[in-house]
């Protein structure tokens, strides 16, 4: 501070003019304002100076700063488009990923809709057998204890089913699971992304999948069934086999077809190649359960009467009136006189009266090699060579011709060769449960 007062101490500026002398006081104060204002007209003349100098290095300063930062402001939009380019992307197959997932949902719907329509017509022969049969029964009484016989139809309403995956059978005697490889819907590369999605979206979607492939399974499991019983049925009379019986019925007409062999493309986008080839199993065995049910309607497998006691069976034994060893060529139904008979089979009716020791019989035509006879009844309601329903009143329980007492004889032919009609009924109770 001593410095300064040093330095900026009071003086006195004398000026002579015209040989007159004046003189001005310098107080410290205006000293040092004008030293500041001094000062600062240096410095603003040094900048000026030096960017005057250095203008040219100062701007290509500024150039690269902005170039810079217009690089960063460039980067951060190319990354912008990119992430917007994705997404519009990802928008773009995700609804190329649900166009073509609810396209082959609907399709393998229509085609599961298309077939349970057909399973539910498939047995119309068989269901309205039943029906009739089962009205039948159930206004059957027995005479001792008042008690009613019941037969119930099955209908296709009520059929439920049961993926085979669910039930866990393991036994070596029940039918395996088909092979039928789950459809990934999410599984090509195309739509990995899907795994990005919601995860109820997802859900939803494997869940329909997953029941109607359910459905499959259990359609093909029930079609396995029905043929096998079908068959097992048929092959049950020991008079014919599935085989001969469906080459008879339901043959096979070669249709004229032709063409190139050209392999199904198993990458086809609109439905899995394993899921093509199950529908193509199943409705192949469809079409194989028509002709079964359709040669089992052509069997006599239902009983004549519905209240009876089998009184003597098919093959050797003691004629009841001579007591000699002798061949019985039919069952014997013993039942009251009145008891109405039923024709076991539609057909044409081929004799409607006395036979010797058939007594009064009724013969009735099936076709296909088949033939059944009526005989001791009582009345008939059917003339020769009327047609007759499935399960038609043909006449009533009686005692005519060689007989001991109020029964039916029931005869079954094949191919003009008396059988046994035990076999008939046995496997018929699994059509007609109270046969």
């Amino acid at each position: 501070m001593s410095r300064i007062k040093q330095l900026f101490a009071k003086r006195e500026l004398y000026v002579r003019s015209d040989g007159v002398v004046r003189y001005v006081t310098l107080t410290p104060f205006m000293q040092l304002v004008g030293f500041f204002i001094l000062l600062s007209m240096l410095i603003s003349a040094s900048i000026a100076l030096f960017v005057f100098a250095f203008s040219d290095e100062i701007q290509a300063f500024k150039s690269v700063k902005n170039e810079k930062m217009i690089a960063r402001y460039k980067e951060r939009v190319a990354e912008l488009q990119t992430d917007y380019d994705i997404l519009q992307n990802k928008h773009r197959i995700t609804q190329e990923w649900f166009k073509e997932v609810t396209n082959t949902l609907e399709m393998r719907h229509n085609e599961l809709t298309e077939i349970f329509e057909k399973n539910a017509i498939i047995s119309s022969d068989l269901d309205s057998m039943q029906q009739r049969f089962a009205k039948a029964a159930q206004r059957v009484r027995r005479n001792k204890g008042e008690t009613r016989l019941f037969a119930t139809a099955g209908e296709i309403s009520s059929v439920h089913f049961e993926s085979r995956a669910s039930t866990a059978v393991h036994d070596k005697n029940q039918l395996a699971l088909a092979k039928s490889a789950p459809f990934n819907l999410f599984g090509t590369a195309k739509f990995d992304f899907a795994t990005t999605m919601p995860a109820n979206t997802r859900d939803r979607v494997e869940r329909l999948r997953i029941r109607q492939q359910e459905l499959l399974d259990a359609l093909e499991e029930s079609t396995d069934q029905k043929i096998a019983e079908a068959r097992a049925i048929i092959d049950g009379t020991y008079v014919v086999t599935a085989d001969e019986l469906l080459a008879r019925i339901a043959p096979q007409t070669q249709t004229a077809i032709g063409g190139p062999y050209i392999p199904l493309n198993s990458g086809a986008p609109d439905m899995p190649y394993t899921i093509q080839k199950q529908f193509m199993r199943i409705n192949g065995n469809l079409g194989q359960l028509v002709n079964l049910n359709k040669s089992i309607a052509h069997l006599p497998l239902a009983a004549p009467v519905h209240y009876y006691k089998v009184t003597s069976g098919f093959g050797s034994r003691i004629d009841p009136f001579n007591e000699q060893l002798a061949f019985h060529s039919g069952l014997d139904y013993g039942a009251p006189t009145g008891t109405r008979v039923h024709a076991t089979l539609p057909g044409k009716v081929i004799k409607s009266s006395h036979k010797g020791p058939y007594g009064l019989v009724v013969e009735i035509d099936h076709g296909n090699g088949f033939l059944t006879r009526y005989g001791h009844l009582k009345t008939t309601r059917v003339k020769t060579g009327q047609k007759v329903a499935f399960h038609d009143i043909i006449g009533t329980v009686g005692s005519s011709g060689r007989s001991t007492g109020p029964h039916l004889h029931y005869e079954i032919w094949y191919e003009d060769k008396v059988k046994d009609p035990v076999h008939f009924i046995r496997a018929g109770k699994h059509i007609f449960p109270f046969n």
